[in-house]
C-alpha cells in the first residue's frame, strides 16, 4: 500500500494533537507566564476531560463509522484550544496561536474552503472569548487592537495552507497516475516478454554433422529478437534471426508475425520466398516498425549455406585452421518497409570444422558503437574459435555484460563437421 503525501500529513497532524495536549499540559503545570492570567486547575481539568472523551470516541468508532469523520475531531479540536484560550487571557493566551494549528488541520482535511470557514468561525469564537475570558477587564488591551493583532493571521494562515494543499494533491494525484501507468506498462511488458518467449524455441535441433548452440538475453525493455530453426527436409535445416523495430507489446507481436510468415512462405527459391513473407509483414506493420531478418538454409552434407539477408547484421564465419573469420555484407531492404523490394539469395561454402555465426545489432551494440562493436565481436570469436560452441554464449554474455542494456542479445553458432 502506498501512501500519499497527504495521508502522511494527515498522521503526523494526528500525532501533533496528542503532543499538543501534552505541551498544554506540561506548560500549564510548570511555567510561570507573567504576560497573561492563566487559571491552570481548569485548564488541566478541561485538557484531560478532552483527551478521555477522544479516547473513549477512538475506541466508539470501531462500531460506529459517524464518529470517524474529521469534521467531528475537528470540532474537538477548536473546543480543546477554545477552552485553553479562555482560561488564559482570551486573545492575550499564550495558547492562542494554537488556532493556528486548527487551522492547518482543517486546510489538510478539507481545502482552502474548509480552512478559510474554520478561520471565520474560530474569528468569531476568538471575539466571544475575548469578551467574556476571565481576568480581562477595562485596564487591558483594547478588544479591537487584539483583533487586529491576531485575526488577519488566521486567515493568511488558512490561504497559505490551502493553496499548499491543493498542490500537495495535485502532486499526489499526478504520482498516482504515474503509478498506474507504470503498473500497466510494467503488465504490457510482462504479456510482451512471454509472447516473445513463446516465440523462442525450447531447445537447439539435433542434425548428424551439425553442433548448434544458441544465446539469447532480452533488454531490460522487451525488445524483438528471434531466433527460430525449421526442418525443411530430414537434411536441410531452415535457420532465421531477425530484430524487430520497437519494444513492448507491438514489436512482441510482429516477432510472432515474422516467424510465421517466413515459415509459411517457405519455398525452393529463397529470393521469392522473402518478397512473399515481405507482402505479409506490410499488412501488419505501421509507417514506424520494420523488421530486420536474415534467413537460411544449411545442408550438413554438402556444407552449404544458401540464404536472404533483408536489412540485417552481416553474418560472420569462423574458419576452422586458424579462427580467421570472415563476413558477407551483402543485404537487402528490411522487411515492412516497401512492397516492390526485392530480394537475392546468397550462399556461403562451409568446410569441416567453420562456424557460421548469426547475430543481432544487440551484440554489436553492446562491444561498442559503430565499426567498433563488429571488429569487437570479430575479435571475440577469433578468440573463442578453438573453444566449443557451447561455451561461447556464456563468454558472450560477460563481455557484453552491462546494468542496463537497451537491446536483446541474440548469437546463433552453427558448427558443422
Amino acid at each position: 500500500m502506498v501512501l500519499d503525501t497527504l495521508q502522511v500529513i494527515r498522521r503526523v497532524l494526528y500525532a501533533a494533537r496528542w503532543a499538543i495536549i501534552l505541551f498544554v499540559l506540561i506548560t500549564t503545570r510548570t511555567v510561570e507566564f507573567h504576560s497573561a492570567t492563566v487559571e491552570r486547575v481548569p485548564i488541566i481539568i478541561s485538557v484531560i476531560t478532552i483527551a478521555i472523551l477522544t479516547i473513549a470516541s477512538r475506541f466508539a468508532a470501531r462500531r460506529l463509522e459517524w464518529l470517524r469523520k474529521p469534521t467531528l475531531a475537528l470540532m474537538a479540536d477548536i473546543l480543546l484550544v477554545t477552552v485553553v484560550v479562555y482560561f488564559s487571557d482570551g486573545i492575550q493566551s499564550p495558547f492562542y496561536p494554537l488556532y493556528y494549528v486548527v487551522v492547518i488541520i482543517s486546510a489538510v482535511d478539507f481545502g482552502l474552503t474548509g480552512a478559510l470557514i474554520c478561520s471565520a468561525a474560530l474569528a468569531v469564537v476568538s471575539i466571544l472569548v475575548d469578551m467574556v475570558a476571565p481576568g480581562i477587564g477595562p485596564g487591558r488591551v483594547l478588544i479591537a487592537n487584539d483583533i487586529v493583532r491576531t485575526l488577519p493571521y488566521l486567515f493568511l494562515t488558512a490561504l497559505i495552507t490551502g493553496a499548499l494543499r491543493g498542490r500537495v494533491r495535485a502532486l499526489d494525484e499526478s504520482a498516482s497516475t504515474m503509478r498506474a501507468d507504470r503498473a500497466a506498462a510494467d503488465r504490457e511488458m510482462e504479456v510482451a516478454a512471454r509472447i516473445q518467449r513463446a516465440q523462442l524455441p525450447l531447445a537447439t535441433p539435433s542434425l548428424p554433422g551439425l553442433q548448434i548452440a544458441a544465446t539469447y538475453r532480452p533488454a531490460r525493455e522487451v525488445g524483438g529478437d528471434l531466433y527460430d530453426f525449421y526442418p525443411v527436409t530430414d537434411e536441410l535445416l531452415g535457420v532465421t534471426i531477425a530484430d524487430v523495430s520497437g519494444k513492448g507489446v507491438p514489436a512482441a507481436l510482429l516477432v510472432s508475425s515474422c516467424k510465421y510468415a517466413l515459415r509459411q512462405s517457405y519455398s525452393g527459391d529463397l529470393g521469392a520466398m522473402m518478397s512473399s513473407a515481405n507482402q505479409q509483414i506490410l499488412a501488419v506493420t505501421t509507417d514506424e516498425t520494420f523488421i530486420t531478418a536474415l534467413y537460411g538454409t544449411i545442408d550438413p552434407k554438402t556444407r552449404a549455406f544458401r540464404y536472404v539477408n533483408a536489412g540485417h547484421m552481416p553474418l560472420m564465419v569462423v574458419r576452422a585452421n586458424g579462427g580467421e573469420v570472415v563476413t558477407s555484407d551483402h543485404f537487402d531492404p528490411p522487411l515492412g518497409i516497401a512492397p516492390d523490394s526485392l530480394y537475392s539469395e546468397q550462399s556461403v561454402q562451409l568446410g569441416p570444422g567453420d562456424t557460421l555465426v548469426l547475430y543481432t545489432d544487440g551484440v554489436t551494440d553492446a562491444l561498442g558503437s559503430g565499426t567498433e562493436g563488429i571488429e569487437r565481436l570479430r575479435s571475440f570469436l577469433m578468440d573463442v574459435s578453438e573453444q566449443p560452441i557451447s561455451e561461447w554464449g556464456d563468454r558472450l554474455l560477460r563481455l557484453t555484460e552491462a546494468p542496463l542494456h537497451l537491446d536483446d542479445v541474440t548469437m546463433v553458432a552453427i558448427r558443422v563437421e
